[in-house]
């Protein structure tokens, strides 16, 4: 198989198990913290036998160990922030809002690289606020949701550009391994204090056994080392442009397995459309510059 094909296939497997997990989580009665950590922790145990099946070790440095563990950290306050946005919400709600990511990313890339911003993500990021602006007034009591959502876009964007500098020698389950338990222990930490009950931790229903072996399993440790190794390959941009497929697959997935549940107003739809067309616009802006 073509090796940009391959790369693709990898990314898109990636991002449509992304888009099944947030369906997953509103089928689960547990709390967004418990998801999280059981999330992080399985899929950390299947990627540690992983790697020492197929002797996947690398020879890291302190550097290398502790940009892993805090990009896992950034993942895994994200994924609460996904999780508790679909309890304040809807899971097309949650999706839609974390399709915010490729925006940020087109904000926070200029500051690294010390760009200047150009005049058409002004205009687009401008479009962008209009678009949250939309949904927010067609949507308004999910307010809370969609705040929480926009905080895990911004934290997806975050985790994305600084995974693309990870060191690309690094394979990508060794990459994963670190960031899963970076991710789990970062949440099992701080809800340690924030919930000493540990209710937090509670397996409530069969659906959330399964839930939670399906999320460590398919949606992140297969999701994640696939992704990790495309991000290496393909451009930030070109990989935060293709999770807002995320949203289109959970969404369809929503509507087929919820029904009338996650039925939202014409105003959703409306400014959804107006938030992935803008990033799309900025893809194909960002592509003509280079090639120019």
């Amino acid at each position: 198989m073509n090796k940009k094909i391959w790369n693709y296939s990898a990314l898109h497997f990636a991002i449509f198990a992304w888009g099944a997990s947030g369906v997953t989580a509103g089928l689960m009665s547990m709390s967004a913290a418990g998801i999280t950590v059981y999330r992080s922790a399985i899929a950390f145990v299947v990627l540690l036998a992983f790697n020492y099946i197929i002797k996947a070790s690398a020879k890291l440095t302190n550097h290398e160990k502790m940009q892993l563990l805090i990009t896992g950290m950034i993942l895994g306050v994200h994924w609460l922030c996904f999780f508790t946005s679909i309890k304040y919400s809807t899971v097309s709600i949650a999706l839609i809002c974390i399709a915010s990511g490729p925006i940020f990313v087109a904000i926070i890339q200029p500051f690294l690289d010390k760009l200047p911003i150009k005049k058409s993500q002004i205009i687009l990021g401008s479009t962008s606020i209009v678009a949250l602006a939309i949904i927010f007034e067609f949507e308004s009591q999910y307010k809370i949701g969609i705040i929480i959502g926009l905080l895990a876009g911004f934290l997806d964007a975050i985790y994305t550009v600084y995974t693309a500098r990870i060191n690309p020698q690094i394979k990508s389950s060794v990459v994963a391994q670190y960031q899963l338990f970076g991710a789990a222990a970062i949440i099992f930490v701080a809800f340690m204090f924030i919930e000493p009950n540990w209710q937090w931790l509670a397996v409530v229903t069969v659906a959330d056994i399964w839930g939670v072996i399906f999320l460590g399993v398919v949606c992140s440790a297969i999701a994640m080392s696939l992704y990790v190794f495309a991000i290496k390959k393909l451009s930030p941009f070109t990989a935060i442009l293709s999770l807002n497929l995320e949203a289109v697959y959970g969404i369809v997935l929503a509507l087929i397995i919820f029904g009338e549940k996650e039925y939202m107003s014409a105003g959703l739809y409306f400014g959804g459309a107006m938030l992935i067309c803008c990033v799309a616009a900025d893809g194909y802006l960002s592509r003509n510059a280079k090639t120019a």
